[in-house]
């Protein structure tokens, strides 16, 4: 996912950058994704922009990641469009090379690195509370199976407890 600028050249050069297994356990360590077989790619081209370089895509793809309600694998689509300035960082800013700013992304050495931006649109794909179904019924609260697979009588059970709880607070004179 590197690119030297000595080969990009004036006319540019397209991508077709495939996201791998491997790649996103290491760069995205804290969240639990996977691939399913259709896989994940960034096509799109990078060409010289002024004083920078320019990418501009399309990450497409689809991964798989905890479902919100019974923690099983749910697919999420991903096609995503990516634009992305980078820009050569000078020698005393150094030290800021790996910061991003409004998606201008510094790189130094003469190469450029799509893995940050890449990483970072995923990221930002993965929504908040993804279900692995519409009609998911969850993990139940009591016992902790899965009402997906098995179903249970917790709630009715737990509804029955608590009348009868109730009798328990009643003080007896």
């Amino acid at each position: 996912m590197r690119y030297k600028t000595k080969d990009i050249g004036e006319g540019g050069i397209d991508l077709r950058v495939a996201v791998t297994a491997a790649w996103l356990a290491a760069e995205c360590p804290d969240v639990s994704l996977g691939l399913t077989k259709v896989g994940m790619c960034l096509e799109g081209r990078l060409e010289s922009a002024g004083e920078g370089y320019l990418l501009r895509g399309t990450l497409r793809g689809e991964l798989l990641v905890p479902c919100a309600r019974c923690l099983e694998p749910a697919p999420v689509a991903v096609d995503s469009p990516v634009a992305v300035t980078f820009v050569e960082a000078s020698g005393d800013e150094g030290a800021d090379a790996e910061e991003t700013q409004d998606d201008v992304v510094s790189f130094e050495h003469g190469t450029i690195d799509l893995g940050r931006p890449i990483r970072d649109e995923i990221l930002l794909t993965v929504p908040m509370g993804p279900v692995c179904r519409p009609d998911c019924a969850g993990i139940c609260p009591i016992c902790g199976c899965n009402r997906n697979v098995t179903p249970c009588d917790c709630d009715k059970w737990a509804a029955e407890t608590a009348k009868l709880g109730a009798l328990a607070k009643i003080k007896l004179q």
